[in-house]
Order: structure tokens, then C-alpha cells, then sequence
């Protein structure tokens, strides 16, 4: 028997939209492969991934969501660590982490507290494959939930709080994500609101990113313009909406790194990567 052979596990996902959480981590790990221009670091990724069975060649053709997926959470990470330096007690809160590596990638320089939720069969697999750390603490808990917003206020009375919600938002209708925007800017002003949204080209006419197209999660909303969101809440204030085509251009491909991804607005109603301030009530 070979030992260093790891043995790989199945799971079986109760929830559709639960199992997506492979295809970003799977992005992650070809990419943290890649020799000399990755555009993230990421050898956790390479460990999960090696440990799971799962048919991820069905992926290797979504060239788009290839891209998307690292460009996604290197921007995000960015944020929090431009977060992390710009405040006394920040509080950086994973919404719908999956199996993501974040905390490994930026979060062991102490200064900040990271906590990762999840629906609770998504936490089981993640407390299994990649333990809690001192201060990386997991909740199993949906986002549509308010019980944990006021938990995590009475564990952190004097944080500021970051909230990433990557991937998630677009597999929810919109007035479930009206009320969990609602439900997180009436508690954490102060604090800092970062999301990634699909644009009503998906949303409103099926059309699926290429790493879905076998799956059975459907896009349930989008958002062309970020500044729609303030009017939901007044209390959000846009810092930045970024077109993801505008990074990274070479490793998009000809079209649409340098035709496409110039025609922001039409890039919006695709997709975009939106970050607020949370105005303090």
C-alpha cells in the first residue's frame, strides 16, 4: 500500500447550492498551481482539493469562472487587508465561506478575528477538513438568519466589522437579500460591506456563468447598478464597484480583457464586485 497516497472522501451534498462551494476552491487550487503568474497563493486550496473525490474535470472548461473566481478573491482579500490596517479591532466575517482558505491566505497576523458561516452541513465537512484555529471560529448558521449578527455584536461590543459575502448572493431572490442587508446595516455601522452580485443579463435571462452550466443552482437575482443598493439602504455608501475584467486583463484573452472588459457598464450587467461603508445610524 502506498502511503502517501492520501485518501480521498466523498460527500454527498443534501444542498444544490452547497456543492458550488467546490468550484472556487478548485479555481483557487489550479491557480495557486500555476507557475510564475498566479494571481493568488493559495497550497491550502491544493491540500482540500487532493482530499476530496469529486469530478472536478467537469470545471476545466469554464475558462470565464477560471479567471473570475481568483480575480474575486484576491480583490476581496485586498479589501479586508486594507480593512485590517485602516481599524483598532476589525472583525472580519466570512458569509457562505464554503471551504474557503481566506483566513490562511491573510489572517495570521493576529491583528484580526475571522469567523467563517455556513449552512450547518457546509460547517460539519469544514470543521472536518480544516479545523478551527484560535482565531478563525465557525458558525453554523444561515445568512438569512439574525441570531448570529447579535451574538457576534455581544462577543465584539468595540469591533469594527467586515462582512464578505463571495459567491452567495445571486442564488438568493431579491427581497432575501434586501432583508439580509438590512438585517446587517441597521447592527454594524462602522463597519464595511463587500459582495460580489450577477447583473440582470443572468438573473433575468437564464444565462448561466460557464461553471454552472451542468449544475442545478439557478441565478435567483442581479444587480447592474451598485448605487440601487442605496437606495435599499441609505446607510450603505458605495466605495467602489469594479468590473472584474478591468484586472488581470492579459489572462482574461484578447476579447474580453482588452475589448470587452472596457465596456464597463455592459460588463455590469454580467456581473460586478461591489464594496460599501456602513453609515453609522
Amino acid at each position: 500500500v502506498n502511503k502517501n497516497k492520501i485518501m480521498k472522501q466523498k460527500y454527498e451534498f443534501k444542498n444544490v447550492v452547497a456543492e458550488t462551494l467546490l468550484i472556487p476552491l478548485y479555481m483557487r487550487a489550479k491557480e495557486s498551481r500555476r507557475k510564475g503568474d498566479a494571481i493568488l497563493k493559495d497550497t491550502m486550496a491544493e491540500q482540500l482539493v487532493d482530499s476530496i473525490e469529486y469530478e472536478y474535470s467537469q470545471f476545466d472548461g469554464a475558462k470565464m469562472s477560471e479567471v473570475g473566481c481568483v480575480v474575486r478573491g484576491k480583490y476581496f482579500d485586498d479589501a479586508i487587508r486594507r480593512f485590517i490596517l485602516s481599524h483598532p479591532h476589525p472583525v472580519v466575517v466570512n458569509v457562505g465561506c464554503g471551504l474557503d482558505t481566506r483566513y490562511q491566505r491573510i489572517g495570521n497576523d493576529q491583528t484580526a478575528v475571522f469567523y467563517e458561516l455556513d449552512l450547518p452541513e457546509v460547517i460539519a465537512l469544514r470543521r472536518e477538513l480544516i479545523p478551527e484555529q484560535p482565531g478563525n471560529a465557525y458558525i453554523a448558521a444561515s445568512l438569512l438568519e439574525t441570531g448570529w449578527m447579535d451574538d457576534l455584536l455581544r462577543r465584539h461590543p468595540d469591533a469594527e466589522f467586515i462582512f464578505i459575502v463571495e459567491g452567495v448572493l445571486m442564488y438568493f431572490y431579491e427581497k432575501q437579500v434586501r432583508s439580509f442587508l438590512h438585517a446587517v446595516v441597521s447592527r454594524f455601522g462602522g463597519g464595511e460591506l463587500w459582495f460580489d452580485v450577477c447583473g440582470t443579463m443572468m438573473s433575468r435571462h437564464g444565462v448561466k456563468p460557464d461553471s454552472l452550466r451542468k449544475h442545478e443552482a439557478q441565478i435567483r437575482s442581479g444587480i447592474n447598478d451598485g448605487h440601487r443598493v442605496e437606495q435599499w439602504e441609505p446607510a450603505l455608501q458605495l466605495i467602489e464597484q469594479a468590473n472584474y475584467m478591468k484586472f488581470f486583463r492579459p489572462r482574461w484573452g484578447f476579447f474580453f480583457g482588452q475589448i470587452l472588459g472596457r465596456l464597463t457598464r455592459l460588463c455590469y450587467r454580467f456581473s460586478s464586485l461591489l464594496g460599501y461603508r456602513i453609515l453609522k445610524g
